[in-house]
């Protein structure tokens, strides 16, 4: 964003674009997804004296610009459809935070699509699987690895009754009900909700874990199989994501 916001000054009829434009959207994102490189909105291809952490996107027309603090940056959906690239689990993390936030609608992604020349089934993929119920980017890309490895879509955010209080219901973040009548929850936890003691208002670690166990309890006498929880460790490593996702019974489909 430094880098961005210094370029702006120095050439502010450059059009951002592309993950740089995520940026200034403030979309969540991979941050792995970074390696230094600026993405601009280009009628031509790269000039010999760009920098080579410049990247120009071809574009013959951005369509009516938008601003982020007077930073000209290209409108939603075509910075969604610029990163269709990138793999489809960090993909499908922007489309959902795009969607949750309100900021566009898939039928106009989908309909500047068609009139873009991109990989418009790499689009038509994250459209099918987007959603705004997902409700940060960790949930995002840990559908999308799944999705990927070839397991069943997840119903998201399904609630449970909640006995202690009828009028706070469970959530959870991932729910596959079998045709057997299981019903398996997942959910991912970053573990800094456990760990993190450092506001004096917060529930102690011991209050928290406590809860946790009445919250399976209540799950499991309302049908559920067994609750998984996944961290972040588990999607950096896809092999020991897909393991403990078989052991917890979430069926394949291909």
């Amino acid at each position: 964003m430094h880098t961005i916001r210094a370029l702006a000054i120095r050439r502010p009829r450059w059009v951002f674009a592309g993950l740089s434009a995520v940026c200034l959207y403030g979309l969540e994102h991979a941050y792995d997804l970074h390696d230094g490189t600026i993405h601009i909105a280009s009628r031509n291809g790269s000039h010999k004296r760009d920098d080579k952490r410049l990247r120009r996107l071809y574009m013959a027309q951005t369509g009516p610009l938008w601003q982020s603090s007077g930073i000209l940056i290209t409108p939603p959906a075509r910075t969604l459809i610029d990163c269709a690239v990138y793999p489809f689990a960090k993909a499908l993390a922007i489309y959902d935070s795009a969607l949750r936030r309100r900021l566009i609608g898939a039928e106009e992604i989908r309909s500047l699509s068609l009139r873009t020349n991109c990989d418009d089934k790499a689009v038509e993929q994250l459209l099918r699987y987007a959603s705004p119920d997902s409700e940060n980017g960790g949930e995002s890309l840990m559908r999308g690895l799944l999705i990927s490895q070839g397991f069943a879509e997840p119903q998201l955010q399904t609630e449970f009754d909640n006995p202690d209080n009828p009028d706070a219901a469970y959530r959870v973040d991932f729910c596959w009900r079998l045709a057997d009548g299981r019903i398996i929850v997942v959910e991912y936890d970053g573990m800094a909700k456990y760990a993190d003691t450092s506001n004096p208002n917060r529930a102690s670690l011991q209050q928290k874990l406590d809860y946790e166990r009445r919250r399976e309890g209540h799950l499991r006498e309302q049908n559920v199989s067994g609750v998984t929880h996944i961290v972040y460790e588990d999607l950096i490593r896809p092999e020991r994501l897909e393991r403990k996702l078989i052991d917890a019974g979430v069926p394949k489909i291909r």
